[in-house]
C-alpha cells in the first residue's frame, strides 16, 4: 500500500491506494486507441473537445452516509473505435473488506443535444459555448457507443452510498473496452462517519406532467395500471433527487350535477394520484393546480377570472361547461374538508394564478380574497412578479432576480411569519443569476440551493420536470432546455446532468442544515446564558464562500468542494475534545474598515485554555469567553487556540480589511 497526494479539480487530497490501481491507469500505457481521464462533474465535456476542463489520472469522489454522488470519466479516441462498453468493479475498502454494493453503482454515457440559440439576457463569456452547437445534457440508457477519430464521451457515475457503509476509502477499476483493447482508471471513494438525513429540509418541487404519457411511453389510458406505474416511476426518480413536494391539477377532481342541482365532487383519481406519491415514503406537501386564469390577454391582462370546470349531468351523462362562479363556493369547502378528512390539509399547498405582477395585482388580490373565504385553512402559495399582494399570501415564490432586487421587502414579509422560497424562468432573469438553461454553467444549477441557505429560503419552485415539445432531444424548445430536467424513454426518464447537479445541491444544504442542527443542539444544552448563538451564521458564513451575493458566486467547482469539505470538518469537530464554539460580529468575510473592532463570543469546556490572537482569554464556569480585537490589513483573522486535558483546537475567522483614506 502506497500514500500518494492526488489532484482533482485542483484539490489535494491524500488517499492510500493499491500500487497496482495506479500503474494500470490509461495515461500509463502507449500505442492506446482509446484514453480515460477523470473530469470534475462540475463541467460539461463537449463531444469535440471544447475548452476541455482539466484532466486526471484519478476519480477522486467523497461523500456521505446516505448520499448520492456523481463522478465524470472522459473517454478520449485517437482513431474511430465502435462498440465501446463500460465496467465498473467492487468498490472495496482494502482495510476492512467490506463493499459498496454493486447495485449502488450506475454508469451512463453522456447524450448530446443542439442548440440552435443561446439563452438571452446573459453575457456571452458567461454562456458555456456560443450556439450553434451540441451540448452534452442528458444521460443515455445506451451502454454500447462509438467514437469518431479524436472524439470525446464522457460516462456519468453514480453512487448511491448505503447508510450501513463503514467509513474509509473504497477503490475500484473503471474499464473502457472496444472488444480488442481495454483501458482502465483507477476509482476511489471516501466516505466519512456522517449520515445524510433522510427527511428533508428544503422544500422543492418541480411540475410535472402526463401529457406525454400517450407520445413517449405508449399509454394511451389515462388512470390505467399502466398509467399509474408510469406516475410511479415519475414520483421515484422524484424523490431519488430529494424532491418532496408534488402537485396534483385539480382537474383530477370529478364533478357531477344532480337532478336537483347539486355538484357531487368525486376525489377518487385526485387521490390516488396523490398516493403514488405520498407511498414513495419521502413527499411531505402536496402542491394544487390553479383556479384561476388570465383575462383574454394573457398574462397582459389586468384580470383574473375563475377557471371553468367540466361537469356530468348525472342523469343524462353528458358533460357541459359550468362557470366557476357557479362550482367554487362549493368546491372549495368540500375539498377542504376532505383533505382534513384524509390528514392532509396542513400538507397541502393551494395556488391562485401563477406569475401575478404589478398590473395585475389588484385582481389577484381580489381573487386570492374571494378564494380564501371558502378555504379559510389552505396555506396559499404562487410565483410571484410583485410585492404589492403580500399581504393576501402564506407563502410568496418570487423569480430569483426579483427576489435579489426585492430582498428587504421580503425578508420584512417573512418576518411576520410567513414564508419565502424563490423560483426561476431561465431566460426571462436578468444578467448571471443562476440558471437553468442548457448553455449556462453546470454548476449554477448546484449553487442554487446555496442561495436557498444563505438567504433563508425555505423552498424552490420550477415549472420544467417534464413540459417536453415534440421532440426534446433535437429541439430544446423557445425556453432552451429549461422546460424540463428529465428526458423521455419508453421505459421512463432519462436524468440530465442538470437534474444530477440540482441533487447534489440539495444534498449540499442538507450538509448546511447538519452544522446548523449541531449548533442548535449545542444552543440548547447550554441554556439561556447562550441565548446569543446563531445557529445559522456559521453555516451562511461558509455558504458565502461559494455564494457573496445573488449574481455573484463562483464558478469554479473547487472552490464549491472546498467549502463542503469544511462543512464536513466542522460537523466532526463538534463532537472532537475540548468542546468548542466561537461566533464574532460581525460575521466572517465582512469588509470593515482597519482598526475596528470585532467581537468574538465563545463557548468551551471548563479547563480549556483559550488563547485568541496570542492573548489568554479567562472562561467562566459556564465555559463562556468573550473579548473584542482591532484588526488591520497585516492582522486581518481572529485565531482561536484551545486546550484541553484530552486535544486541541484551532478556529481561524478572516475579515477584508478596507484602508482608511488618507
Amino acid at each position: 500500500m502506497k500514500k500518494i497526494p492526488v489532484l482533482l479539480s485542483r484539490y489535494l487530497i491524500s488517499i492510500t491506494f493499491p500500487a497496482i490501481l495506479f500503474l494500470a491507469g490509461s495515461h500509463y500505457l502507449t500505442a492506446q486507441s482509446l484514453s480515460l481521464s477523470a473530469v470534475s462533474d462540475m463541467a460539461r465535456i463537449f463531444e469535440d473537445g471544447y475548452r476541455l476542463p482539466p484532466l486526471y489520472d484519478t476519480l477522486i469522489l467523497y461523500g456521505i452516509r446516505g448520499e448520492t454522488i456523481s463522478g465524470q470519466v472522459a473517454i478520449m479516441a485517437k482513431k474511430s473505435v465502435t462498440g465501446i462498453t463500460v465496467k465498473i468493479g467492487a468498490l472495496r475498502n482494502e482495510t476492512t473488506g467490506s463493499e459498496i454494493p454493486s447495485g449502488s453503482v450506475t454508469w451512463n454515457f453522456v447524450g448530446s443535444v443542439p442548440l440552435t440559440k443561446n439563452t438571452p439576457n446573459q453575457p456571452p463569456d458567461v454562456l458555456s459555448r456560443t450556439a450553434p452547437a451540441r451540448f452534452p445534457d442528458y444521460l443515455s440508457d445506451e451502454k454500447v457507443t462509438d467514437l469518431k477519430s479524436k472524439s470525446i464521451r464522457s460516462v456519468w457515475i453514480t453512487i448511491t452510498i448505503p447508510e450501513n457503509t463503514e467509513e474509509g476509502t473504497y477503490n475500484c477499476r473503471l474499464s473502457a473496452s472496444d472488444g480488442k483493447e481495454e483501458q482502465y482508471l483507477p476509482l476511489a471513494v471516501n466516505i466519512y462517519p456522517l449520515t445524510l438525513p433522510s427527511e428533508r429540509h428544503l422544500k422543492v418541487v418541480e411540475w410535472h406532467n402526463t401529457s406525454g404519457f400517450g407520445r413517449f411511453h405508449g399509454i394511451k389510458e389515462k388512470y390505467s395500471k399502466e398509467w399509474f406505474d408510469m406516475l410511479g416511476k415519475y414520483a421515484e426518480n422524484m424523490v431519488a433527487h430529494r424532491q418532496n413536494i408534488f402537485q396534483v391539477p385539480m382537474d383530477n377532481i370529478e364533478i357531477e350535477r344532480t337532478e336537483s342541482g347539486e355538484l357531487i365532487f368525486d376525489f377518487m383519481n385526485f387521490d390516488r394520484i396523490s398516493e403514488v406519491f405520498w407511498n414513495t415514503g419521502k413527499m411531505d406537501y402536496l402542491e394544487t393546480g390553479f383556479l384561476a386564469n388570465f383575462g383574454k390577454d394573457a398574462w397582459f391582462s389586468t384580470e383574473i377570472i375563475l377557471r371553468d370546470f367540466r361537469v356530468r349531468d348525472a342523469l343524462s351523462k353528458e358533460t357541459f361547461t359550468l362557470k366557476g362562479a357557479e362550482v367554487v363556493p362549493y368546491l372549495l369547502p368540500a375539498f377542504e374538508s376532505h383533505l382534513r378528512e384524509k390528514g392532509w390539509i396542513n400538507k397541502t399547498l393551494f395556488h391562485i394564478r401563477d406569475e401575478p405582477s404589478v398590473h395585475n395585482a389588484v385582481a389577484w388580490k381580489e381573487m386570492s380574497q374571494y378564494i380564501h373565504k371558502y378555504a379559510p385553512d389552505l396555506v396559499r402559495i404562487d410565483a410571484i412578479e410583485t410585492t404589492f399582494l403580500l399581504d393576501d399570501i402564506e407563502i410568496a415564490v418570487p423569480k430569483l432576480d426579483h427576489f435579489a432586487t426585492w430582498y428587504d421587502s421580503y425578508k420584512e414579509w417573512k418576518l411576520k411569519g410567513n414564508e419565502l422560497w424563490f423560483y426561476t424562468v431561465g431566460i426571462y432573469q436578468g444578467s448571471r443569476f443562476p440558471d437553468k438553461t442548457i448553455d449556462m454553467p453546470l454548476i449554477d444549477s448546484r449553487i442554487m440551493h446555496w442561495i436557498n441557505y444563505k438567504y433563508d429560503a425555505s423552498g424552490y419552485l420550477h415549472w420544467g420536470y417534464n413540459q417536453w415539445n415534440d421532440d426534446p432531444f433535437n429541439d430544446t424548445g423557445e425556453h432552451i432546455g429549461d422546460g424540463w430536467h428529465v428526458y423521455p424513454s419508453k421505459e421512463g426518464v432519462l436524468n440530465s446532468l442538470r437534474w444530477e447537479q440540482m441533487r447534489n445541491g440539495i444534498q449540499d444544504y442538507e450538509y448546511l442544515w447538519m452544522l446548523e442542527n449541531k449548533t442548535s443542539v449545542l444552543k440548547a444544552y447550554l441554556g439561556s446564558r447562550f441565548s446569543w448563538i446563531d445557529p445559522k451564521q456559521r453555516g451562511k458564513e461558509i455558504a458565502s464562500q461559494v455564494v457573496k451575493g445573488f449574481a455573484d458566486h463562483t464558478d469554479d467547482p473547487e472552490t464549491l468542494l472546498n467549502a463542503r469539505n469544511q462543512i464536513i470538518k466542522e460537523i466532526l469537530s463538534f463532537d472532537a475534545s475540548p468542546g468548542l464554539f466561537i461566533q464574532t460580529n460581525p460575521c466572517e468575510g465582512s469588509i470593515i474598515t482597519s482598526g475596528s473592532t470585532v467581537e468574538v463570543l465563545g463557548w468551551t469546556d471548563p479547563g480549556t485554555t483559550i488563547i485568541v490572537n496570542g492573548k489568554e482569554l479567562p472562561v467562566s464556569v459556564q465555559g463562556l469567553f468573550l473579548e473584542q480585537f482591532q484588526l488591520t490589513a497585516e492582522r486581518n483573522s481572529i485565531i482561536v487556540h484551545a486546550a484541553g486535558p484530552e486535544g486541541k483546537k484551532e478556529i481561524k475567522r478572516t475579515f477584508v480589511i478596507k484602508s482608511t483614506p488618507k
